[in-house]
């Protein structure tokens, strides 16, 4: 799989793969959020003093993990992308050192505009990526990933399909996840060429 990844990289600038997650780890991790969930916190936008919720932008809940020292029930996903970031370094000489990740959820209705997971050549960010976590998703659910080119054309709407994956070159692709009939949940997070931790 991970091969087919850097593949569609190369050829577009991100993948989409399905079945990444299986139905019995996708239940265990239901079992982390729903006994985890006092610990997540609303995600906030902004740096510095400007840090700040701001609903209209984003209404997402987060639980940040350390990728060195996962939980139990994100080892699978931590040596997954840990295989990903050495092909990469392998295939494109990206340079990634570390990666960050956390947990999200957003609540039915809830959404974050259209924005850059990377703000300036001070960043670090190289590639994103997504893994959907919730247990089941109807077609008519919504909350689905929506990725831009630089000229605000739409190149691709996503449906958040548990156990799927999804990762893209940070620095090309402005995107926006639309609101939910259902609470969607996902691990997310950036690669970086600096370390982190």
């Amino acid at each position: 799989m991970i091969e087919q990844i850097i593949q569609e990289i190369e050829g577009k600038g991100w993948s989409h793969r399905t079945g990444v997650i299986g139905p019995t780890e996708l239940a265990e991790i239901k079992d982390f959020f729903d006994h985890r969930r006092s610990e997540f916190v609303p995600a906030k936008v902004g740096k510095g003093e400007n840090l700040q919720r701001a609903e209209n932008i984003r209404g997402d809940y987060t639980f940040w993990i350390d990728p060195h020292e996962p939980p139990a029930t994100f080892r699978h996903l931590v040596h997954f992308l840990t295989e990903l970031k050495e092909a990469l370094n392998g295939h494109f000489f990206l340079g990634l050192k570390d990666f960050e990740c956390h947990l999200a959820y957003y609540p039915p209705g809830t959404y974050y505009t259209k924005h850059s997971d990377r703000h300036g050549l001070e960043s670090s960010r190289v590639l994103s990526f997504i893994f959907y976590l919730h247990d089941e998703w109807n077609e008519n659910d919504g909350g689905e990933l929506v990725i831009y080119d630089k000229d605000d054309s739409i190149l691709e709407t996503v449906k958040p399909v548990p156990g799927s994956f999804i990762c893209f070159l940070s620095e090309k692709f402005p995107h926006e996840v639309k609101p939910a009939k259902r609470e969607r949940r996902s691990f997310t997070g950036w690669m970086h060429r600096k370390i982190l931790y």
